[in-house]
Order: structure tokens, then C-alpha cells, then sequence
């Protein structure tokens, strides 16, 4: 096939971009050409790149026909966060099946245990609402595409810091577990967080649109089998570095004070969804389960900061 990655230099596109090439499709990549994907496998060298600014291209009109001109059998946007974005795609496109990067925070806080994708939506944020919006859109309100949607939680990986114990993206969490094994954790450190390796997002997206028979009009989670609490976390990381863990816990209050209030935004949006996502669905259709644990997921992200 000859295959349209949007986005693809980040998180997702390090893996999905060189399994495609080497399952023998041609890429081309369309990205703003501001970030060097997370490895240096030689698939990439295979690949076309077009540099491209998504927001300015669609407003003057050309987003949309700069990808119908790559001729694509299949199209994979893993940066569409509106139906205004999602429009300026499909209208270019004929009848190509495309899979879109969505997310399990388009749900809100977590209802049900284990949350499945018929779970009606509740979201808090303008982001959640826009990523509700264009699975909304791409899945029930047109008939351009074959259109399907994957749903990450919080993707994780080498390269790149992984959302910590404490519920925030502050490396010296992870410097502090690593020194001596001690880190402050919100409340009594019992929410969840649902980790998800970047190579496993990658392996959805690219089964969907593989079979885009079976994906067509369907949402799938896409999330480590298990949660784990944030006290789990920690208790795994100080161990893991050779340390007993030292664990404190403190009042909401106190926690914001201790960290920060930029740290402490972040950990609340995490901790007051609490999520645990059922991957039934992606087994069931599309013989898909995640290659990483959770606990392999934070390890290997962790292992790689080489900074701490």
C-alpha cells in the first residue's frame, strides 16, 4: 500500500512509521518537521517526508490536497484534535480507509470498571470534548471514509518521560525514587494510572487500517491489560533502582505546596480520572492484545532517561 502518515516523527509514528516499511508499504510522512523520531531505525531512510505546517495549511485551504496529492491507499492522522481538522482531511480524500489517533480521555472520569468503548462520554476538558467530538464525526456522521479510531491512554516509552508515581511529567520524581527510593505522593497514593507502551499504539494503528473491514466504523482502547495505583508505582521504581521504598503522603493541600501548582494541575487531571480501560474489544475484532505490561511500560521508560 502506499500509506499517509500524518504526525508521524512523535511518540506513535517511531514505531508505526518502520513497521509499515518494513511490511513492505511506502510511507510518506507529513509532519512540521520540528522533532526526529525517538530512534534511528534504518526503515526511515526509505521514507518521504514532507515538511508541513498543519494549522496554516488548513486555513489557507491546502492541508487537504497536499494529502490527496500523495495518491494514498490508507491515511493514519495521529494529530487530528478537531472535526475542523478532521473535515479538511476527508473532504480531499476518496473513499481511502483512515485510522485516527483519539484518546481515552474523551471519557472523562472513569464510571465503570473496566471502562469499555460503548461507555457514554462525560468530558471535562475542551480536549476531551474535541477528541469526543471527531470519533463522533468520523464514525456516525460521515460516509466519505471507512473510518476508524484508537483511543491511547497515557503513552509511554524510551525517549521521553513517562507520566511518574506522582501523576505529573516532574523528572525529579524520578531522580528522587532513583537516589534513595523516597517520592510524595497526593492523598493516600491509591489512583490509578493506565500506562501504555508507544510500540503497542503503534501495532493498533497499523492492524486497523490493515483491516479496515473489520475497523471501519469502530473506536478501540488502546491501554496496557492492567492499571496500576500510584503507591504500586512508586513501590516498583525504588525497588527496581535497589532501593525500600520511602513513600509519603500528603493532604491535597500540602501535596500542592510541596510540588508546585504546574505539577499539581497535572496530577489532579490525572488522578481524578483514575482510569482502567477494557481491551476486550481490540482482541475481539482485530486479534490484538498489548505486547508490554504495565510494569514493563514504566521500567523501560524509566531505564531510558538519561538524566536522572
Amino acid at each position: 500500500m502506499n500509506i499517509t502518515v500524518i504526525g508521524g516523527t512523535g511518540h506513535i509514528g517511531t514505531y508505526l512509521v518502520p513497521s509499515l516499511v518494513r511490511e513492505g508499504h511506502a510511507v510518506t510522512v507529513v509532519s512540521r518537521g520540528q522533532q526526529k523520531p525517538y530512534s534511528e531505525d534504518e526503515e526511515w531512510s526509505s521514507v518521504q517526508m514532507l515538511t508541513c505546517d498543519r494549522e496554516e495549511a488548513e486555513t489557507d485551504g491546502t492541508f487537504g490536497r497536499l494529502i490527496a496529492d500523495q495518491e494514498p491507499d490508507g491515511v493514519i492522522d495521529l494529530r487530528c484534535f478537531t472535526t475542523q481538522q478532521a473535515h479538511h482531511l476527508i473532504d480531499s480524500l476518496d473513499g481511502q480507509p483512515l485510522v485516527v489517533t483519539g484518546s481515552i480521555w474523551s471519557w472523562g472520569r472513569t464510571s465503570v470498571v473496566p471502562m469499555t468503548e460503548n461507555v457514554p462520554k462525560e468530558p471535562i476538558t475542551a480536549y476531551d470534548s474535541g477528541k469526543a467530538a471527531v470519533e463522533d464525526f468520523l464514525l456516525y456522521e460521515q460516509t466519505r471514509v471507512p473510518a476508524s479510531v484508537i483511543h491511547p491512554s497515557h503513552i509511554s516509552g524510551p525517549g521521553w518521560a513517562a507520566v511518574n508515581p506522582a501523576g505529573n511529567f516532574d523528572v525529579e520524581v524520578y531522580r528522587s525514587l532513583k537516589r534513595d527510593g523516597s517520592v510524595t505522593l497526593p492523598l493516600d497514593g491509591m489512583a490509578l494510572l493506565q500506562h501504555v507502551h508507544a510500540a503497542d499504539v503503534a501495532e493498533l494503528h497499523r492492524l486497523a487500517l490493515m483491516n479496515s473491514e473489520k475497523s471501519s466504523g469502530e473506536a478501540f482502547n488502546c491501554v496496557a491489560e492492567q492499571s496500576m495505583t500510584l503507591r504500586a508505582y512508586a513501590k516498583l521504581l525504588a525497588r527496581h533502582f535497589g532501593h525500600e521504598p520511602q513513600l509519603t503522603f500528603l493532604p491535597w493541600t500540602d501535596f500542592v505546596a510541596e510540588v508546585g501548582e504546574k505539577n499539581a494541575v497535572m496530577t489532579h487531571d490525572h488522578i481524578t480520572r483514575s482510569p482502567h480501560f477494557s481491551m476486550a474489544k481490540a482482541r475481539d475484532l482485530l486479534g490484538f492484545a498489548p505486547h508490554h505490561s504495565t510494569q514493563e511500560t514504566v521500567l523501560e521508560a524509566a531505564d531510558a532517561l538519561v538524566n536522572i
